[in-house]
C-alpha cells in the first residue's frame, strides 16, 4: 500500500477549485464515496466520464489506495469550504480570471494560476493544511477521550 501524499493532495484540490473545477469534490464524493455511476455524476455536472474517472484516478494514486481516497474526500470537501476559484466560467462559455480580468482557456486555468496567483494559492494551500491539522487534533482527542473513559 502506497503512502498517503497528503500535500500533493491538497495542492491538487486547490488548483483544480481555483482553476474554476469547484464541483470537483463533490463529484468525486458522488462517485466515489456514495457510488453513483459515472454517467450520471458526468452529466450533472457537465464533465465526461473520461474526466470524472481521471480526477477519481489522480486522487487515488495520491491517497494510496481506493479505500483512504473515499475516506479523505469528505476531508478535502471539509477542508476547501471557503475556497473559491479565481478563474470563473462566463455565461457565454468562456472562462475568465476574476483577478486579471483576462478570458482564459479552460485547460490553462491551471497554469495560469500557477504562474500568475502562486501566493493565492500557496495561501489557499496553507489554510487547508491548517484545518486538516486541526481536524487531525480533534480525532486524536477525541481517541484520547474514547480510551480513558473505556478504562
Amino acid at each position: 500500500m502506497k503512502q498517503t501524499d497528503i500535500k500533493s493532495l491538497v495542492n491538487y484540490v486547490a488548483l483544480k477549485i481555483l482553476g474554476g473545477s469547484d464541483y470537483l469534490l463533490e463529484a468525486l464524493e458522488e462517485y466515489l464515496v456514495k457510488g453513483e455511476g459515472p454517467a450520471t455524476v458526468a452529466y450533472k455536472y457537465n464533465i465526461s466520464k473520461h474526466q470524472l474517472r481521471g480526477y477519481a484516478q489522480r486522487i487515488i494514486e495520491k491517497s494510496g489506495s481506493e479505500g483512504k481516497a473515499k475516506k479523505l474526500v469528505p476531508i478535502l470537501k471539509a477542508i476547501s469550504e471557503g475556497i473559491t476559484p479565481i478563474v470563473k466560467k462566463e455565461n457565454d462559455g468562456s472562462y475568465e480570471c476574476s483577478l486579471c480580468n483576462i478570458i482564459v482557456a479552460k485547460e490553462d486555468s491551471e497554469e495560469h494560476i500557477r504562474k500568475y496567483h502562486k501566493e493565492i494559492l500557496n495561501e489557499n494551500i496553507n489554510i487547508m493544511m491548517q484545518k486538516l491539522e486541526k481536524i487531525k487534533k480533534d480525532i486524536q482527542q477525541n481517541k484520547a477521550v474514547i480510551f480513558t473513559s473505556a478504562s
